[in-house]
């Protein structure tokens, strides 16, 4: 154990062996200066407010970020990283997987090896900063100082827990994108378990996308390894394959012929990759929606039919402007964030009428979520700012967190009490907004660098949010409010 307040912290104590159900102590002494200030950024990279693709030299590996990578996320993202070489190449390898039918520019081999020599030539790995370089020098007020942080390592550290969800029994669960598996973790037992997604013939692996599950316990999640959406009936652990109809010149899977109603018209494929990084489970008829690139996607499990629409950003240039979260109004329309231009799209699935609303410049929307009244809220992750959509009248409206630089990225609502939760994806902390009183709670997380991109409020037990890290170690966990 080790303690910390204010400007100091103590070291950390040896074990302790505690019988089971007895207790015991440890002594603790602020003795020892804290170390400076972790300034917010992405783990072990240099702020991206600091870093652009132009601070890169010129050469082949500059020209293949900006003709491979760009269509997925901004070039500056790659250059504010840092890699060992096996990180570095490791990551290559699997966005070059990921590209495979995705819609975008492929990797050949020596293009892979080329951009790898390069990344790592000239962005080397970034030291580990102290685990305590992020936590609060004013002691923790009221609310702030009465809760807890429960948090299960995994042992594999790489394999990216992504995005958390939890089930109607108040389970934590998690995709593994790099590890092809799925995370469970019981609150009340501590019990960690993984389970993994069956194989289609020739996969090696799952890389199982973004994960929700609805009010009766079905988890709904993408392979884009496989070229499938699946869902996972959790009380009689049962799979069921929804192939992803993608070009049948190309790309589709032997046997899949589905329905695919595009901008209003049938036909038989969807533009763009299978997975896209956000789902919303429609709760007005239990339609699954998914971002994709100037596009949305939507699943209807009752007919097996697919529906496709298209930005109106997308058919004006014929380029990428990105597609992140991704929610349901008060209307039930879907919302989607073109993070690559700094704009929201608006699909009204009845009438097919899309709206595109414009953003500040550098805004990079990120993840979303609505209040019990209907209106949107959305992580300008850039900008590190909060957008309010009330939806009867489309005016816009910012919320300032009181961090500066911090990376507003998740928001997830407690329906109950409209009480906004929001990951600080970059300042490691959790925070609550009141959005009558316009209050801020604020909770730090363990360590730094924990870097969560999305947040879960457990909507039968609304003082427990659970998260899961993407960075250096995969962990899944919950931050609870106790009473």
């Amino acid at each position: 154990a080790q303690s910390v307040g204010g400007d100091f912290q103590s070291d950390w104590s040896t074990p302790v062996d505690v019988a089971n159900g007895a207790a015991s102590a440890i002594n603790l002494s602020l003795n020892m200066q804290r170390g400076p200030d972790l300034p917010a950024a992405w783990p072990r990279r240099k702020p991206e407010h600091l870093a652009t693709v132009d601070t890169l030299p010129d050469g082949s590996g500059k020209d293949i970020i900006m003709k491979n990578c760009s269509g997925c996320h901004s070039p500056n993202q790659v250059s504010a990283s840092s890699y060992e070489p096996k990180g570095w190449a490791s990551n290559v390898e699997d966005m070059a997987e990921l590209m495979v039918g995705s819609g975008v520019p492929e990797m050949t081999t020596d293009e892979q090896k080329v951009l790898v020599d390069y990344l790592v030539a000239n962005l080397p790995p970034m030291p580990a900063p102290d685990p305590n370089s992020r936590f609060p020098h004013e002691l923790m007020q009221g609310e702030a100082r009465n809760y807890r942080s429960v948090q299960y390592n995994l042992e594999t550290r790489d394999v990216e827990t992504h995005d958390v969800a939890v089930d109607p029994n108040g389970i934590g669960w998690a995709n593994q994108r790099t590890g092809g598996r799925i995370s469970r973790f019981d609150p009340e037992s501590y019990e960690y378990t993984e389970i993994e997604p069956p194989l289609l013939a020739g996969a090696k692996r799952a890389r199982p996308g973004n994960l929700q599950i609805n009010a009766e316990g079905i988890m709904w999640l993408a392979d884009p390894f496989s070229k499938r959406w699946l869902s996972y009936d959790i009380a009689n652990d049962k799979w069921t394959n929804w192939l992803f109809p993608m070009d049948p010149k190309v790309d589709q899977i032997p046997g899949a012929n589905p329905v695919v109603h595009h901008n209003g018209k049938v036909t038989d494929t969807i533009r763009g990759p299978v997975q896209g990084n956000s789902l919303v489970i429609n709760p007005h008829d239990k339609s699954i929606w998914m971002s994709g690139p100037g596009a949305v996607r939507r699943l209807d499990p009752a007919t097996g039919e697919w529906y496709t629409y298209d930005s109106p950003t997308w058919l004006a240039t014929q380029k990428n402007p990105g597609g992140y979260g991704i929610t349901v109004d008060g209307k039930n329309r879907i919302w989607e964030a073109e993070n690559l231009v700094d704009k929201l799209a608006r699909y009204d699935g009845v009438t097919g009428e899309v709206k595109v609303f414009d953003l500040e410049p550098g805004a990079y929307p990120r993840r979303m979520d609505y209040d019990n009244k209907g209106d949107v809220y959305v992580g300008l992750w850039g900008v590190s700012k909060i957008l309010k959509i009330d939806v009867q009248t489309d005016e816009m409206s910012e919320i300032l967190p009181p961090i500066k630089y911090n990376g507003a990225y998740s928001i997830d609502f407690d329906k109950s009490s409209n009480l906004m939760w929001v990951t600080l994806q970059t300042a490691d902390y959790i925070a609550r907004y009141n959005t009558d009183t316009k209050q801020w709670l604020m909770l730090p997380l363990p360590q730094a660098e924990s870097d969560v991109r999305r947040i879960e409020v457990d909507q039968k037990l609304t003082n427990r949010i659970w998260w899961v890290t993407n960075g250096i170690d995969a962990r899944i966990g919950f931050i609870e409010l106790l009473k």
